[in-house]
């Protein structure tokens, strides 16, 4: 009798948030997928990549019923298991419809502005908790949930159904790109603390360490050999953690 050996199979997941991550199965799924691929599959560890709503995301993954979430920080993903090793170090960045003069200076101008956000994302400290108090209030936050809410929240500025767009830079001028309204909005300011962003696993599986361990073993060796670059590269980025 013939036997088929299969090889491990790894889940994780998402919303869409490029290029960090992208549309599964796409030609460009976002550098975090690609370097997950590129670890995993070495180990021969096949990754299997869904994209959700954040919010479903970071439940399921916290229940065991998929192994990691993509583009976590360790506030929103409180409770998983982190690799040493990161895959972004990103800040706040503020954008506003071209010609409006405001522009982020400290809290008392964001209550200035409705913003436009994201349920479940991790904004600094300061302002996930304006967000939570202020979310029944629409005149002052406006917080979408379900897919692609970048991609929605950059329509609903450039619609004056909100003022200001709240995410990395990176994110805001990839989906800014792709929309073909680069030229439509502009910075209005940056925050000032770093965050980190992970490949978080779930506190529920017992081989999340084991994962974590290879996770950030591959980052470092990808990192001296050059493919780290490389990867960032075909996303017109450079690695974090050059100077």
């Amino acid at each position: 009798m013939a036997i088929t050996c299969h090889a491990e199979t790894i889940t994780m997941v998402a919303d869409e948030w490029p290029p960090f991550n992208a549309a599964a199965n796409s030609r460009e799924e976002g550098y975090m997928v690609d370097i997950a691929r590129e670890v995993f599959e070495e180990k021969g560890i096949e990754i299997q990549y869904m994209t959700m709503p954040w919010k479903r995301a970071l439940a399921e993954t916290r229940k065991g019923t998929y192994t990691a979430v993509i583009g976590a920080s360790k506030t929103d993903a409180a409770g998983f298991v982190f690799p040493k090793e990161e895959l972004a170090r990103t800040k706040l960045a503020f954008y506003v419809k071209k010609g409006n003069p405001w522009k982020f200076k400290d809290i008392e101008s964001i209550k200035q502005i409705r913003l436009g956000a994201t349920a479940g994302y991790d904004y600094r400290q300061w302002l996930n908790d304006y967000i939570k108090a202020n979310s029944s209030n629409l005149n002052q936050v406006q917080i979408l949930t379900g897919d692609i809410p970048l991609q929605r929240n950059l329509s609903k500025l450039l619609l004056d159904r909100i003022d200001v767009v709240v995410d990395t830079e990176a994110a805001i001028l990839w989906e800014a790109k792709r929309l073909g309204i680069s030229h439509d909005i502009e910075p209005a300011g940056y925050g000032s603390e770093p965050s980190f962003c992970y490949i978080a696993f779930s506190p529920n599986s017992p081989r999340s360490p084991i994962y974590a361990q290879i996770l950030s073993d591959g980052i470092a060796k990808l990192r001296e050999n050059g493919k780290l670059q490389i990867i960032l590269g075909k996303y017109g980025l450079i690695d974090w953690k050059k100077p």
